[in-house]
Formats: structure tokens, sequence, C-alpha cells
């Protein structure tokens, strides 16, 4: 018994071998996937089977042989095609099998077309993230199609979206999409779907979400890390702040406490260094002391992300200063610019 001449293309589904009632079986081909995946053919069978065999032949000459010993009526399986080999493929073979109380085997000829290719891949960094004018940079591995952005505020809730159409850019250029918001709200999660130019989609989370406490500086004795008593009021007032921020935003993120120490340029800069961190240390540990629950990291930046630009050896108040910065806890430390120009270690106080 012999099926007619089947060709099978991406995704279409319904065709027979042979007519509808000397078709045992349907299929339908999964043929477009990613690299790490292998096309599929499902078998769906309309009476049962036995002695299911798939033989096919690539046009790089490989044969694949898939066999299944039964399939019950109205029972499917998924059978590969393939060794997942990037690129594009056409098979072409035979679907066989045994149909109880028929004399002869079943069998109709295929030609299946399939692609496999690497998976579409997105990157950004914080650089290229605008959030006063609302624009977003990001690249693609693949020529670019189409991007649609939600915008998510600290309640949880949408603040806005946007949407854009390229004109198949080459790999790797920067691409920028835009979005409208209300004055004055904070972004916390942004949800960016994808399609390149050939179709292929993906979606990415960014949490570009981070809070900069307004504080009042500590003042520390001269070459000290030690907290003065008379200053603990400074640090518990910037503390009721974080503190608010966090039962805010808490139940939407989970997140980490920053505290990055400074020093001016008076004295060495391995000294500055090691006296910011140290006090950059003592402000986390005094947080921690005080009930702070989420993660702390703290570094010392010493002199070299001043304020005020001064000349060495110079002392200047506004330079002796702590930032405390709360971010997304599964992220990179939220600091841009001049900070990423200096090799500060970012040390993480215990858990409590």
């Amino acid at each position: 018994m012999r099926g007619t001449v089947i060709l099978v293309v991406l995704f279409v589904t319904g065709f027979a071998a042979g007519s509808a009632r000397a078709q045992p079986v349907s299929y339908e081909l999964h043929g477009d996937v990613q690299i790490g995946h292998k096309p599929m053919l499902v078998i769906t069978a309309v009476q049962a089977v036995t002695d299911l065999r798939l033989e096919l032949d690539r046009d790089d000459g490989k044969h694949f042989t898939v066999q299944r010993a039964s399939l019950g009526k109205h029972q499917a399986v998924m059978l590969p095609i393939g060794d997942g080999a990037a690129g594009k493929a056409v098979y072409k073979g035979t679907l066989s099998a045994k149909v109880a109380g028929e004399p002869d085997r079943w069998s109709g000829d295929l030609e299946l077309q399939t692609l496999v290719r690497a998976p579409i891949k997105v990157s950004y960094d914080i650089e290229h993230l605008d959030l006063d004018n609302h624009v977003l940079q990001f690249k693609l591995s693949r020529p670019a199609g189409t991007a649609e952005l939600t915008v998510i505020g600290e309640d949880g809730k949408d603040l806005g979206t946007g949407s854009a159409t390229y004109k198949k850019e080459s790999p790797d250029t920067w691409l920028a999409i835009s979005w409208t918001q209300p004055a004055g709200a904070r972004v916390m999660k942004m949800k960016l779907h994808v399609v390149a130019a050939d179709g292929l989609t993906t979606d990415l989370e960014l949490v570009p979400w981070s809070v900069v406490v307004e504080h009042e500086d500590v003042n520390f004795a001269v070459n000290s890390a030690a907290i003065d008593p008379g200053e603990e009021a400074k640090l518990d007032a910037g503390l009721a702040k974080i503190t608010e921020i966090v039962k805010r935003s808490e139940r939407f993120m989970a997140m980490r406490l920053y505290v990055a120490g400074h020093t001016d340029t008076v004295g060495t800069s391995a000294k500055n260094r090691k006296l910011s961190l140290d006090r950059a240390h003592a402000i986390a540990a005094y947080f921690r002391h005080k009930g702070l629950a989420l993660p702390i990291a703290f570094a010392g930046f010493g002199e070299d992300v001043p304020k005020v630009k001064t000349a060495d050896e110079t002392d200047e108040r506004a330079n002796r200063r702590a930032d405390y910065v709360l971010g997304p806890a599964a992220a990179p430390p939220p600091f841009k610019g001049p900070y990423l120009k200096v090799r500060a270690e970012w040390k993480q106080l215990p858990n409590p």
C-alpha cells in the first residue's frame, strides 16, 4: 500500500499520505528550532499501527532512521529529525508502518524542510539606558525586526509602553526604543519583547531600578573609621529613609543596599582607599546592628570618585562622604560613570 508524494514545509500541518481511507497516521512538522534542539515530526495515529519507521536522507548525504514499536489509536509521538546541526536542511524519505488487518505495509513519501538556528540574544548595559529621557538602547545578535517595551513602576503597575520597528540593522548595532510615562514616576522593571527580522523572538526582563538615598554624611575623626556617638542621629535618619523605600517596594523585588565610601585627596591614594573602605564597612555594620535585614555590600573608592574636583592634598569636606544606594539583589551594583573606571571590590556584610 503506497501513499502519494508529500511536501511538508515549516510548520504546515494536516498533510496525509495516501487517501483519507488509506492513511493510518497524520503528522505535523516542527521544523524551525534553536540550536540545542532537533526539529520534530509529531505523528498521531488515526488507527493503531506497529513497527512505525521514519527513514530520511538529508541533502548533505547523511541518512537517519527513527523507529517506534507501536502507536495506539489517537496516540501521538514526537520523532526527532536529523542531528540538530545548524542551518537549513532538506530531508527526503519515507514514513511507514504496519496496520492491523492490512496485508501490506503502509508507506508514505516525505520531503521536509528544517531550520536550526542560533538563539536570539539581547544585550544592554546601564550606560545605554536613559531613564530621564525614557530611551533604552540594546543590541541584538540577529538582524532587527521589531520591539515592544512595557515599563513597570515601584508599585508593580504598568507605567507606560513603547514600540519600535527596525530596518534589519546588522547584529550588534545599538537599537533604540522609547516609552512614555507619567512625570516623576520611578521605573522598577522593564519587559522587552524583541522580534528579529527572520521572525525569531525573545523576551527579556530588565531591572534598572535603583534609589540613591539622600542623607547627611557622618563626620569621622582624621584617619579614623570609628562612628562618634554624636553622629549616630545622622545614620538613624538615613536608615529611616532606607526602611521606608524597602517597605514600599520589597514585595515586588529583592533588594540590596550598597554603601560606597569616599575621601578627599589628603594622604596617599592607597591609604585613602583603605580608609574609605573601613568607613563604608562601619556604616554598613551600623545599619545591620540597627536591624536592617536585607543584604548589604560595601566598597571603598578612596579619592578616585570625587564629588568636587580638587588638587592633590586638598582638604575638601564634600568629598569625605558615603553613598547609600538601593538596587536589585540579583543584579550588578547600580553604579556607572566614573565608578566603573575604579577597581573597587564590593564586599558583602554577613547576613543576620
